[in-house]
């Protein structure tokens, strides 16, 4: 259904047998590539994340097949691709406005929270950052709105109070901001707390994960292990010692129950 509204949008409202079945061909693909990744049919399980997945799917008919992949993909086309479509002036690149975001998303994740408004200290402190990186005046309450009605990343959940999306934009969006500015200790010091621990996963899939894993194995909880075991699996790489060690931990735990 959500292929055909939306090709027939693209159509200028032309419906026929061309449409219709090119829309089937694109709704099966899709649920072929979801059924095939373990990644994907886990976050097709939320209505808005599936839009996304089929938003990019739709636009590009490449799925990356990791979750990071994805959530990188499906940014770049609701900051980039929404706004050249809409033929909407850009004071800022898609580059810009998630640098933003990420600090927004750090900040959110920080203090342990998703609402925020615009009167919060996570949202004024970015007024220096939008001047950096924009070169010119903008506020965080009109670049708030413009996320928000253009870009779709953030939603006003109430009025006045603001939030990412999805929880998972919000944990995207700071790791790749802990990874920029090289603040790996910051989660290794939360490597027991479990707000963290979707954040730590994504971080992990962008880069070296062995410090990571050592951590959680020296916590060595039910939590920390399954953790370790996440950021092996889905991690950018990681030292074969620090694998090895997992497995033997993974295995000796296994034997004693």
């Amino acid at each position: 259904g959500w292929y055909l509204q939306t090709e027939i949008m693209s159509r200028a409202g032309e419906d026929d047998i061309g449409v219709r079945n090119e829309a089937q061909q694109q709704a099966e693909e899709l649920i072929k590539r979801i059924l095939n990744s373990k990644p994907l049919a886990d976050m097709a399980v939320n209505p808005l994340l599936l839009t996304m997945i089929a938003t990019v799917h739709r636009r590009g008919n490449v799925l990356p097949g990791k979750r990071v992949e994805l959530y990188k993909e499906i940014c770049q086309v609701l900051l980039e691709r929404r706004q050249r479509a809409k033929k909407l002036p850009e004071p800022l690149t898609a580059t810009q406005k998630q640098a933003v975001l990420q600090e927004i998303a750090l900040g959110l994740m920080v203090h342990k929270r998703r609402g925020f408004i615009l009167a919060d200290k996570v949202i004024t402190f970015i007024g220096g950052k939008l001047t950096r990186v924009a070169n010119k005046e903008i506020t965080p309450e009109v670049f708030v709105q413009q996320i928000k009605d253009i870009c779709g990343l953030l939603v006003e959940r109430e009025l006045g109070i603001y939030e990412f999306a999805h929880l998972s934009f919000q944990e995207y969006l700071a790791a790749v901001q802990i990874k920029e500015a090289n603040q790996e200790q910051f989660l290794l010091d939360n490597i027991d707390n479990s707000w963290w621990h979707e954040t730590i996963r994504l971080y992990a899939a962008q880069t070296n994960a062995t410090n990571i894993i050592r951590k959680a194995l020296e916590q060595a909880t039910v939590e920390s292990l399954a953790l370790a075991y996440d950021c092996a699996e889905e991690g950018l790489s990681a030292d074969a010692a620090v694998r090895n060690q997992l497995e033997a931990k993974l295995e000796a735990d296994l034997e004693s129950r």
